[in-house]
């Protein structure tokens, strides 16, 4: 009868443990076991991201400009104007008006900086965008990172080389002709991020967020961007985006009014009145 009984008790254990098994949940795949990303899907997204800077020519907006780098940090609120490819106007405001406007357009880079009636052009660079707009690029890609466009042509960005996950990021990385690597970085569909790297070591990286509907175009309305091997960030938050509004070539070329202070940035020491 013992014996019987112990019988019994194992079945009914055996039977409770079986059923236990059925209704404990599945454990989820650790990342090791999940598929990799396939390239062909990071392609279609790269392909719509093409597709959307075909639509979009340019743009206008309001913008608060965080600037931190060279033991500076400046927040300056801004209205922006750029123009596919390279053009691009900055007008700095104060609670008392205007304090600068930087004019670009791929060639020429103009500043005039009322408080102290000066002019001053050069030739367009990082290095005059840097000081005069604190974007250290030059116009045509800092008007590809405001607009949240692929950093090289469109024909360089035919298949990726690798795909991974990261940070909740779908990344590919483009391999390009002169030896800089830019990867893409995609979640929800969109634009998350660019890192664009050349080959010693420099170039920069954007993170995109806050995207909002605007006439059927999705446009990042916040953007933080560091620059490889400076130490310098630039954070740019928009309002009252505009996208392809009408704007004539002539808001990129700044001619000087009446006498002013003349500086070419070319040749400092030509330095003279107008």
């Amino acid at each position: 009868m013992a014996g019987r009984g112990g019988l019994s008790v194992i079945i009914s254990l055996a039977v409770m443990l079986d059923g236990c098994a059925l209704l404990a949940p599945r454990l989820a795949p650790t990342p090791a076991q999940l598929p990799p990303p396939e390239p062909a899907q990071f392609q279609r997204l790269t392909d719509a991201l093409i597709e959307r800077a075909r639509r979009l020519d340019a743009m206008q907006a309001d913008a608060v400009m965080d600037y931190a780098g060279g033991g500076q940090h400046l927040k300056v609120r801004e209205t922006v104007v750029v123009k596919r490819p390279a053009s691009l106007r900055v007008e700095a405001l104060t609670p008392f008006g205007v304090a600068a406007v930087v004019a670009a357009n791929g060639t020429t880079v103009a500043i005039y900086e009322p408080s102290n009636n000066t002019f001053y052009r050069g030739a367009a660079s990082a290095d005059t965008l840097d000081r005069f707009a604190r974007i250290p690029l030059p116009p045509a890609q800092a008007v590809k990172l405001l607009m949240g466009l692929l950093p090289q042509g469109e024909a360089d960005f035919a298949a990726p080389a690798s795909v991974w996950s990261e940070n909740g990021m779908l990344v590919g990385s483009y391999s390009m002709p002169a030896g800089e690597v830019d990867e893409l970085g995609f979640a929800d569909g969109q634009l998350r991020m660019v890192r664009a790297r050349d080959s010693s070591g420099g170039g920069y990286e954007v993170n995109y967020s806050d995207y909002r509907d605007i006439g059927g175009l999705e446009f990042a309305h916040r953007l933080e961007a560091k620059f490889l091997n400076t130490g310098i960030r630039l954070n740019v938050k928009y309002n009252d985006v505009i996208v392809n509004p009408t704007v004539s070539d002539s808001q990129f070329v700044l001619v000087p009014q009446g006498t002013v202070r003349m500086i070419d940035l070319d040749r400092p020491a030509a330095g003279g009145h107008g």
